[in-house]
């Protein structure tokens, strides 16, 4: 099947699912119990076999809403079916309420709810209609098919209980270790961001040192110098102090890129076939080093991500300057795969740096098709140097 359309059918609302399955249950045992019930010795069809057919059916188009009561319903419908004789027995009705209700329900409600409900309705199934005065119950072959009618069902269902539950767990552990790890890169950007701008307060410091009192003038801008490289690094250490460092030791004196190199990162995409368009909203103006380094960042793992999910499309790519704050904004019109298709891993990052400084993310399909990242970075000052 193309992946594209696997993809789409994946996303269809699961109630939509179970009410297709209700129905295609319902045609089925009410063609069944036409066919069946027409001959042999079982109850003609009439007005209640058909109620007591829809009551066992309909209700399965909520099985995971509310499975415990669906599988009540569905299994008092079926034994009163088979005690008023009417063939056959609905095991289809029963057999997917008591899989829903096992793979939906922990394990505490099973034991006094299901599994009472289970014998009882398929011992009403296999005994109903018994000819007890000429032979008796064969209680070894009621037993076995009690264990196909019920047991067989809710062994499924707790196999896929399970497994989903497996899923949860791997996919929260990857996500936690996804944060680690994006935490420890973070803090080894910063790391650098803050060992240039030391360099930088070390090189003035020294060009300072060495003009001494001959040029006044070059040494107070010297001064001025080191104190804005001062001020900006100790904002970002104290961001840095406040993840998780990674002892790596790869740590450079070179800042790490940002919105300047915008231009080189584009071309890059495009060179990979990826089509996309840059728009600058407002007057470009320099931004604290880490907002730049994060907006740079944000921009890359939403592109990479349109790469990865969205082959053949293209992408726009908006940088709105606000006084305070730098919005940015990454949209494409390709199919608007889920963020989950790769451990939702490329947000988690986005959502690390758009935390860090104070701001919000917003990601998810788009109503007219695609995907839309948009974050909004305070940019000012004051939020640089926040805690």
């Amino acid at each position: 099947m193309d992946p594209g359309i696997w993809e789409r059918l994946r996303r269809v609302d699961h109630r939509i699912w179970d009410a297709l399955l209700a129905f295609v249950a319902l045609a089925a045992t009410l063609l069944g119990y036409l066919v069946q019930g027409s001959g042999g010795e079982s109850a003609d069809p009439n007005a209640l076999g058909v109620a007591l057919l829809v009551v066992a059916c309909v209700p399965l188009a909520w099985r995971r809403l509310a499975p415990l009561v669906v599988v009540a319903i569905v299994g008092a419908a079926a034994a009163a079916f088979s005690f008023l004789d009417y063939q056959p027995p609905l095991l289809i009705p029963l057999m997917i309420a008591l899989y829903s209700a096992a793979a939906y329900r922990d394990r505490e409600r099973l034991i006094w709810v299901l599994l009472p409900v289970a014998v009882v309705t398929a011992i009403a199934i296999n005994t109903a209609g018994e000819p007890i005065a000429r032979q008796g119950y064969n209680w070894v072959e009621i037993v076995a098919e009690i264990v196909l009618t019920a047991g067989v069902p809710i062994a499924l269902g707790r196999m896929t209980f399970n497994r989903r539950r497996r899923i949860v767990r791997d996919r929260d552990l990857a996500a936690r270790e996804a944060v680690t790890a994006e935490r420890a890169r973070i803090a080894r950007e910063l790391h650098d961001v803050v060992a240039h701008h030391m360099s930088v307060m070390v090189v003035q410091a020294g060009a300072a040192r060495s003009v001494g009192d001959a040029d006044p003038a070059a040494v107070a801008e010297a001064l001025r110098q080191i104190e804005a490289s001062g001020r900006t690094g100790l904002s970002e250490m104290r961001r840095l102090l406040e993840i998780l460092k990674a002892s790596d030791g790869e740590t450079g004196l070179e800042p790490q890129p940002g919105l300047a190199r915008l231009d080189e990162l584009l071309d890059g995409m495009r060179a990979t076939g990826l089509a996309v368009e840059a728009v600058v909203e407002g007057p470009p103006r320099p931004l604290p080093p880490g907002v730049d380094l994060s907006a740079y960042r944000i921009v890359q793992e939403a592109l990479t991500n349109t790469l990865r999910h969205a082959g053949g499309a293209s992408a726009r790519v908006l940088l709105r300057y606000e006084p305070d704050a730098l919005e940015i904004e990454v949209a494409d019109d390709g199919p608007g795969a889920p963020a989950e298709s790769d451990g939702g891993q490329g947000l988690i990052g986005m959502r690390e740096r758009v935390q860090l400084f104070g701001g919000t993310l917003e990601a998810g399909p788009r109503p007219d098709g695609g995907f839309l990242v948009r974050a909004r970075l305070p940019a000012t000052e004051n939020a640089a140097t926040a805690p």
